[in-house]
């Protein structure tokens, strides 16, 4: 007699309607950590916080800062002294890497994959963004021109 063995995430019941809401949750905290950051600081890629005061920011510890940075989810600057400075940016990622982790139970190596594909769609998001400017610089130059011609 063999036993089938199936895999219950957290929380699943094995129910369709509980996986649904499992799935709709997902969608919530990865919209979230999609959003655009809204920022009052004019460069947000400035390195500006020493290691303790992220980690406070982000509900970490230090050493979870420590290790994450070894692990290249997150390259902080360095000052002169060489002491750790993260930007708002890094702790904007810090952010999204606990909540994967903690909200979703994403292991570190689907943090990575998610960390890398959110970057892709960022790229992706600001070339179609030039694109589109580009055509629409283009389509305003064509009509000026068709105006030229049809006033000949």
């Amino acid at each position: 007699m063999t036993r089938e063995r199936s895999y219950r995430g957290p929380g699943d019941s094995g129910s369709a309607p509980r996986k649904s809401e499992d799935i709709d949750e997902a969608y919530e905290i990865l919209s979230r950590l999609l959003k655009p950051r809204q920022s009052t600081a004019s460069d947000t890629s400035e390195p500006r916080y020493v290691i303790s005061i992220a980690a406070r920011m982000v509900g970490i510890e230090a050493h979870t800062l420590r290790y994450y940075e070894r692990l290249g989810l997150v390259r902080p600057g360095r000052s002169g002294g060489n002491t750790r400075l993260y930007s708002h940016d890094d702790v904007d990622q810090l952010c999204c890497v606990k909540a994967l982790m903690n909200d979703l139970r994403v292991n570190l190596a689907g943090v990575e994959l998610a960390l890398q594909l959110m970057q892709k769609m960022e790229d992706a998001e600001r070339r179609f963004e030039e694109m589109e400017e580009r055509l629409r610089r283009l389509m305003g130059d064509g009509i000026d021109s068709d105006r030229e011609w049809k006033e000949e």
